[in-house]
């Protein structure tokens, strides 16, 4: 079984840092991507395991490398399709929402409400404080006179009470009010 022992591979990649990185530069133009999948190839090299022995270290290096810009244009170039694409979207996209997406929300909100009602008193107000206020712990614990971790308590039971109602609110399809 051929490879490549890490200090072959790093006296490989030094011997020819300087023309690897020119033909890099070159490929993928820019200096620090160049560098950056010099690097790649030390770990290729490190991690490349054969049958067959090299016979030409430094051609087979040049492969690896060449591999690497490509595999680096190729993904720069679906990364600006991408982004393009989105562009084009959010550039047809009409930003407001539906009547359908409106009304959802509405509903949605009235249930949120209607779950928040059913909460304790004191625990309703450490919810409000928080999640509307957006309150600091410390700043609920000063105003109300009690421990961070009664806050943490409050909030906790809230959240989930107010899951609970939400998902059975939405089974029932909104018939309670």
């Amino acid at each position: 079984m051929f490879k490549f022992s890490p200090d072959f591979a790093t006296d490989l990649i030094q011997q020819h840092r300087d023309e690897l990185l020119g033909f890099l530069s070159h490929r993928v133009s820019c200096p620090d991507t160049a560098a950056d999948i010099l690097q790649d190839a030390f770990f290729r090299l490190t991690q490349f395991e054969s049958d067959d022995q090299i016979h030409n270290p430094r051609a087979f290096l040049y492969k690896i490398v060449d591999n690497l810009a490509i595999d680096h244009l190729r993904k720069s170039q679906r990364e600006q399709a991408r982004h393009a694409d989105e562009e084009e979207l959010l550039d047809h996209a009409d930003a407001a929402p539906g009547v359908e997406r409106q009304l959802y929300s509405q509903q949605q909100l009235e249930h949120l409400k209607q779950a928040i009602s059913e909460l304790p008193p004191r625990c309703r107000e450490v919810f409000i404080l928080h999640k509307f206020k957006h309150n600091t712990y410390s700043e609920i614990m000063r105003e109300l006179g009690i421990a961070e971790n009664t806050v943490l308590k409050h909030i906790v039971k809230a959240l989930e009470h107010c899951r609970r109602r939400m998902r059975e609110l939405e089974a029932d399809g909104g018939n309670q009010a």
